[in-house]
């Protein structure tokens, strides 16, 4: 009875895992499979689940497109590495902070923190709008950089003050007898030890800023990442060339993809790790 129990359990177990690949990979195989179509057979009916006539002809009609702005690439990596550098930089300190400097109100502190996580961006961004056009960040790389940054600085310090917790203060304490600062220490001593951390916190902090479009829509005019270029492809009367949006929709996503597929690891186990640390 057992042993029926357990095999029962196995093939729900596996059937749910297995829809749930569908469910993911699928989409993203679609759009693989659409770049190498004709427009006639991406949007014909019944769809084909592989390319009758495979071509590479979207391609050369995305690099002609004269709607699609390449240097949309450009201002989304710019602006992905400057929001990481910036929420990286400000949650060191405020984990290493939050972890090693106890003092009155430290758990209201924390739980404010936590709260700014939990605020939608939607919900500020007329507030945002009006600020930064006021002091000139409006249509800029910065402007986009700092919103980034604060959507992700304070996940990003929760996870590394978990980091900074299971060092023991000993090792720290040892390095400042041997005369390094509290500066030195944290740069020599704990961060080395909070590398996977880190490692998660810089890949978080850089797929939400390359990932965003609302606010690059809201905030930009003319400096604009590519999540907003892609919305060129459809047309004022709604017709899209699906095979050209999926195209390009494939050379942004494609970088994203081998970067993950690299750091994968490191990005488990720097987010598992925090979120129990913590």
């Amino acid at each position: 009875m057992r042993s029926k129990r357990s095999l029962l359990l196995k093939v729900i177990t596996y059937a749910i895992i297995l829809m749930w690949i569908i469910f993911t990979i699928g989409p993203l195989y679609w759009l693989l499979s659409s770049t190498f179509k004709p427009s006639s057979e991406a949007i014909g009916y019944p769809p084909t689940l592989f390319p009758k006539n495979p071509t590479l002809q979207n391609f050369k009609n995305l690099f002609t497109a004269s709607r699609f702005n390449f240097y949309s690439y450009g201002h989304s990596f710019i602006i992905g590495c400057g929001a990481m550098f910036i929420s990286l930089l400000v949650a060191m300190f405020a984990g290493y902070g939050l972890s090693r400097v106890h003092f009155k109100g430290k758990q209201i502190v924390m739980t404010t923190i936590l709260l700014f996580q939990m605020v939608p961006i939607l919900a500020t961004l007329i507030p945002l709008y009006q600020t930064f056009s006021r002091y000139g960040l409006y249509n800029t790389h910065l402007g986009l950089m700092l919103i980034y940054a604060t959507q992700t600085a304070p996940m990003n310090t929760w996870l590394l003050k978990g980091y900074f917790d299971t060092i023991p203060y000993s090792i720290e304490e040892a390095a400042q007898i041997d005369g390094l600062s509290r500066l030195a220490t944290l740069y020599r001593i704990a961060l080395p030890i909070a590398a996977p951390g880190l490692s998660a916190s810089t890949i978080f902090a850089f797929f939400k800023a390359w990932n965003e479009y609302m606010v690059a829509l809201t905030m930009t005019s003319t400096v604009r990442p590519y999540t907003v270029e892609l919305y060129r492809f459809i047309g004022e009367q709604g017709d899209v060339d699906w095979s050209l949006l999926g195209t390009a929709a494939l050379i942004a996503v494609l970088p994203v993809f081998i970067l993950f597929s690299f750091f994968q690891k490191y990005f488990i186990i720097g987010m598992s790790g925090g979120a129990i640390k913590s």
